[in-house]
């Protein structure tokens, strides 16, 4: 029926089906004592962890958004990892440190525009949390199009639309 509707209005989608979760995946932790914690393994030397609002900075398939804290707009970069968070917020700290090195990172470019020469001032926070890649590009979209994040590159919801579309 889904597939019919979608069809029917003419959205260029291809919905994917996934079974749900078991009862033994809901009800089973075979492993309770495994939470995540940094990469580092000391939060407390971690440049990373205070950034996040909610979270580690261990956590893997994140959308995740980066707000400019030196703007009182509250300037928002979102994004999406698959790996470790405390390294793709790196990438984009250190981006912001040096953005002529870096002339494709959108905090980055922030930072050269808005604070030429002044230290990152950021804080981040996963709205969103989605091991699969196909789940996770569209909340991606979505929270990009509710959102509207000026850093973001306006040609992200169309490759997330082609990808979505495949």
């Amino acid at each position: 029926k889904i597939r019919r509707y979608i069809r029917e209005i003419g959205l260029p989608l291809r919905p994917i089906f996934t079974p749900g979760k078991t009862l033994k995946k809901i009800l089973c932790d075979s492993r309770p004592l495994d939470r995540a914690s940094c990469v580092l393994s000391n939060p407390g030397r971690c440049k990373i962890c205070p950034l996040i609002s909610n979270g580690s900075c261990n956590r893997r398939g994140t959308v995740y958004e980066i707000t400019c804290e030196a703007c009182n707009a509250g300037i928002r970069y979102q994004g999406e990892a698959d790996r470790p968070l405390h390294y793709r917020i790196s990438e984009h700290i250190r981006a912001m440190k040096n953005p002529t090195a870096h002339v494709n990172n959108a905090p980055g470019q922030h930072q050269a525009q808005a604070h030429p020469g002044a230290p990152p001032n950021t804080s981040a926070a996963t709205p969103d949390r989605k091991q699969n890649t196909a789940k996770r590009k569209p909340s991606e979209a979505l929270h990009i199009y509710k959102h509207k994040p000026t850093p973001n590159d306006k040609t992200e919801p169309e490759s997330i639309a082609k990808f979505t579309s495949q």
